[in-house]
């Protein structure tokens, strides 16, 4: 019993840290928002999942057999069970999550060579979040296939395109943290190859500011 509730505290700290690293790199990181499943494909998705399934599956089994797979295998665990093998699939479970995402967007380039990139604007203050998200492309719910969903915002291919623009807030500290649709609006226009566009919102006037720059790489 006492070795269990030790394996809970090294999990409790270990999630501490995690939290503790995710708020210093989103107040002091560049990067606001990081890649999104929602544009990628059903198949990577469903990937994403099973082994995030898998992932709980295996930590699972190793507190109910902390002390059987501890007797069976007695210099593999110096650590113990709970905390080696939780550790050891978050860890492959990250690096899975992180092929995914860079192997889905290499085949998301290749099938858009003209394609352009939208900035969009997020506001980490220390209780809420504000920022800019994409309900729609083309009608196209999240934009899926049209774009690609990456660090501080998208892919987007290169043309015209009709885009449902959002500007949403969510309070961390709130028991359910459900992102709040403030107000939304659709632009139409024509997306330049090898463009960034910049969106801000402007709460004010429900409106949103678009900006290009021809100069910046995507």
């Amino acid at each position: 019993m006492e070795s269990f509730v030790e394996h809970i505290f090294v999990l409790l700290g270990a999630s501490a840290l995690v939290i503790a690293v995710f708020f210093l790199v989103f107040h002091f990181s560049p990067v606001r928002t990081l890649p999104s499943m929602v544009t990628l494909r059903v198949k990577a998705i469903l990937g994403i999942l099973a082994a995030t399934f898998l992932t709980v599956v295996s930590v699972v089994l190793s507190v109910r057999y902390n002390h059987e797979l501890q007797q069976l295998f007695p210099n593999l665990f110096e650590y113990g069970v709970l905390p080696e093998v939780s550790l050891s699939a978050v860890i492959l479970l990250s690096f899975l999550i992180c092929f995914v995402f860079k192997y889905e967007k290499a085949v998301w380039l290749h099938r858009n060579p003209k394609r352009s990139r939208l900035m969009l604007q997020t506001a980490n203050h220390t209780f809420k979040v504000e920022g800019v998200s994409i309900g729609s492309i083309d009608g196209i719910n999240n934009g899926r296939g049209v774009s690609f969903s990456w660090f501080d915002g998208r892919f987007i291919a290169a043309g015209k395109h009709k885009v449902t623009f959002q500007f949403y807030t969510y309070r961390k500290l709130r028991r359910y943290a459900a992102m709040d649709i403030v107000y939304t609006k659709d632009i139409t226009m024509e997306f330049l190859p090898g463009a960034v566009y910049m969106v801000e919102a402007r709460p004010g006037s429900k409106n949103f500011h678009v900006t290009r720059d021809m100069k910046r790489s995507i």
